[in-house]
């Protein structure tokens, strides 16, 4: 017993049921092993007594099974009276669990005495029977105590990982509001300071160009095509720039965003966008359902199949659906585009290598297949709530 309780928890369970917890594991415990030893000495006693000890085997079983379920009732009780599972240091657990053992052990003797196992003169069979019942739930209360600090060490390990479960959803979640503050910071300085200074730029260059025309030809062409260049890179990458950091319309969710995203596309693609009820609810952005981050990826999804799309063969057709089941966000963009060619291996520096990593952290998944009518489907699910680190609830 002593070697079993050197390990007991110091500490009172902090939490509501872990008390309870511990009182089912050491009363289970020791009461199953404390039944055994009594339903096999009272066996063996009733067969030994009856071969070895003729004027003894005269009691009959039942008298001694009713003696020890009785005393195995006290130690149960005993234990539970006592506190034992709460004792808040090692010398606490042993007197506790002594006192319970020195109880069972002269209640079997009064109960074999109540039921006339023993008459009351028989002192040394008696002590005999205190001693080995003593024993017997020393044993019990050992094993129970062991099964007890088993299941300590079970729920210390269960909510040590929880809570190192917790910190990294709160890690990932930082990093991901982090991702979204400089995206959005650099999207609006792309957006606003630089285009200011192209604009301040392309003024001062008109000025150079109408001090310069009809004197200086060559420099007024030069000028006039450093205007155009800086025209186009204002107008096309400093915007294009933009969206790829924070998209149009993100703020107002992600159906607002792939609609804006999908009519940037030329006149001459004709696009389809069909949106669930469902998301349509999760996404208005007065219920707080859709994260930022999600967003943002369930767009990034439209867009990365939109490119490819134009990439490998303008389509003429981009139908998007979107919707939530079953706690996934559901996304599948389709073209008729050219036909797609599965390659043998993905290499992993692709856009769409790159998202799928992305999906795959957030617990979701990206599959890339050819349409029914040829061109390509693009397929995505995400969980919602992963990215936030938290369950939603209406």
């Amino acid at each position: 017993m002593q070697g079993a309780q050197d390990d007991v928890p110091v500490v009172v369970p902090a939490r509501d049921g872990d008390e309870a917890a511990d009182r089912r594991a050491l009363l289970r415990g020791a009461g199953v092993v404390a039944l055994g030893y009594a339903l096999g000495a009272a066996l063996q006693s009733a067969w030994i007594y009856s071969q070895l000890l003729p004027e003894w085997g005269t009691v009959e079983l039942w008298r001694r099974l009713v003696a020890n379920g009785v005393a195995v009732a006290g130690l149960v009780a005993a234990l539970v009276v006592l506190r034992v599972h709460v004792a808040s240091n090692v010398a606490s657990v042993l007197l506790r669990g002594v006192l319970a053992a020195v109880f069972m052990g002269t209640l079997r003797v009064a109960a074999q005495l109540l039921v006339g196992v023993y008459p009351i003169d028989d002192v040394r069979a008696l002590g005999a029977e205190v001693l080995t019942g003593t024993l017997i739930a020393l044993i019990s209360t050992a094993i129970g105590m062991a099964s007890m600090v088993s299941l300590r060490r079970s729920r210390a390990a269960t909510r040590a990982a929880e809570r190192e479960a917790v910190s990294v959803e709160m890690a990932v979640q930082a990093l991901e509001d982090e991702e979204i503050r400089v995206r959005r910071a650099v999207a609006e300085g792309l957006h606003g300071t630089l285009q200011q200074r192209l604009v301040l730029v392309d003024a001062r260059l008109d000025a150079v160009q109408a001090a310069t025309e009809g004197t200086l030809p060559a420099a007024t062409a030069d000028v006039r095509w450093v205007r155009s260049q800086l025209a186009e890179a204002r107008d096309l990458d400093v915007r294009r720039m933009s969206r790829l950091l924070y998209p149009d319309r993100l703020e107002l969710g992600v159906v607002p965003a792939v609609r804006a995203l999908l009519g940037r596309l030329p006149a001459t693609i004709a696009t389809n966008l069909q949106v669930g009820e469902e998301l349509r609810h999760v996404d208005d952005p007065t219920r707080g359902g859709l994260t930022i981050p999600e967003r943002l990826l369930v767009v990034r999804v439209v867009e990365e199949a939109v490119t490819n799309a134009l990439k490998h063969g303008p389509p003429s057709r981009v139908d998007v659906r979107m919707d939530v089941a079953g706690g996934v966000l559901e996304v599948a963009v389709a073209n008729d585009g050219g036909s797609f060619d599965a390659p043998e291996e993905q290499d992993p520096t692709t856009g769409t290598a790159r998202l799928a990593q992305r999906l795959r952290i957030a617990g979701g998944s990206l599959r890339v297949g050819p349409g029914p009518g040829g061109g390509a489907v693009v397929d995505a699910r995400l969980p919602l709530g992963v990215l936030a680190g938290e369950d939603r609830t209406d």
